[in-house]
């Protein structure tokens, strides 16, 4: 009832060959590699040094030191904020978990738009799903991409909750998790493409005479919210906002993707609860 992985010809996705744009050295000990990045976090590491999580373009999730980072912001510039876009140079050592940061270089900070609350409580939750599924050593782009046009939709000054379904909904289909519609995941009855559905955050469809489980999370699926995951399969992120398509995301979206993603991440993302709280304060959203 899962999607494969498929190949990035999303809506967000453009056209763009970066096979060769960085070389790496190969067949030595220490490689030196070069790659654009969004630093998702950073963590304190002794009395000056910073363990800096980047999801890069090429290279997956990359986790290395950057040396006497805390101590001066001469060396990396102010570059390691939470979703900067930089080029970012490190040594890789084999058989090692962290690496060494040697050198970061600016592409585009988001700064100014995460000093609004409500995107930044946003952009706090695209870093923490991403961080959750980007796996080490292995070539992640659509993922990568799709960050940079979520960013760039945000950045732009729309409203943060259908980006956030938006996310959620690629993110799941990229790493083959996204459940299909079409038929019940326990018995195999197919059921409706136009009308309500009932799913299992995790599981996927259930048909109206298939047992739930104990604590499961249900999601009924209006004819509205299947508009909208129709719509986030054909357009990008920015179009979301535009009234001509008369969008809206509620709860049961909510419960669908972020449930689904949390049960196969088999964790609860924190960052949520801030965003929850944030969009309580604000008037920058969109009504379920």
């Amino acid at each position: 009832m899962f999607g494969s992985s498929i190949p990035c010809k999303a809506p967000w996705c453009p056209t763009r060959d970066v096979a060769g744009a960085f070389p790496a050295s190969r067949g030595t000990r220490v490689n030196k590699r070069q790659d654009e990045a969004f630093v998702l976090g950073t963590t304190e590491l002794g009395e000056a040094d910073l363990i800096v999580t980047l999801l890069t373009e090429r290279h997956g999730k990359v986790r290395a030191v950057a040396r006497a980072a805390r101590r001066s912001r001469r060396r990396f510039g102010g570059w390691l904020e939470p979703l900067t876009w930089v080029r970012a140079s490190w040594a890789e050592r084999e058989g090692r978990d962290l690496q060494r940061l040697d050198d970061v270089e600016g592409v585009r900070s988001f700064a100014a738009m995460q000093a609004e609350p409500l995107r930044q409580a946003a952009c706090a939750v695209l870093a923490d799903v991403a961080a959750g599924f980007a796996r080490e050593g292995q070539t992640d782009p659509e993922e990568f991409r799709l960050v940079a046009a979520v960013l760039d939709a945000l950045e732009r000054g729309d409203p943060p909750r259908p980006l956030l379904r938006y996310f959620e909904y690629w993110t799941l289909r990229v790493h083959g998790l996204l459940p299909a519609l079409d038929a019940c995941v326990i018995c195999g009855r197919t059921l409706s493409p136009d009308g309500s559905v009932r799913v299992s955050a995790g599981r996927g469809p259930l048909c109206a005479g298939c047992p739930r489980l104990a604590g499961e999370q249900i999601a009924t699926l209006r004819p509205v919210d299947r508009a909208f995951l129709e719509a986030a399969r054909r357009l990008p992120p920015t179009a979301l906002s535009d009234p001509a398509h008369g969008l809206r995301c509620g709860a049961a979206l909510e419960t669908f993707l972020r449930g689904t993603i949390e049960a196969f991440a088999e964790r609860t993302f924190r960052t949520y609860r801030h965003f929850k709280a944030a969009e309580g304060l604000s008037a920058d959203g969109v009504p379920s």
